[in-house]
């Protein structure tokens, strides 16, 4: 007997409720391996997802100006409290 023939088996004789568990399980398994399947198909690399290549080895550390500040952020504005009803 084929696996499929052995499943089918097995299948019918279970209750109806049953029936259905298998089924949602077996959908469950079947969107996990798509989803697999996609994430196997993404590129990996930066030129893949999209991004001009050496993007990144001319940006990142490029800065040569002066160093960066923050400036002072002001005192917290104080807001109005929101209630609800």
């Amino acid at each position: 007997m084929s696996p499929e023939q052995e499943l089918l088996t097995k299948w019918r004789s279970l209750p109806q409720d049953k029936q259905e568990e298998v089924l949602d399980f077996v959908e469950f398994l079947h969107l996990k391996t798509k989803l697999q399947e996609k994430d196997k198909i993404q590129p990996t690399t930066p030129e893949g997802k999209g991004w001009n290549s050496g993007f990144f080895e001319e940006v990142i550390g490029g800065w040569v100006g002066e160093p960066l500040k923050r400036p002072e952020q002001g005192e917290y504005e104080t807001r109005e409290t929101f209630t609800t009803g």
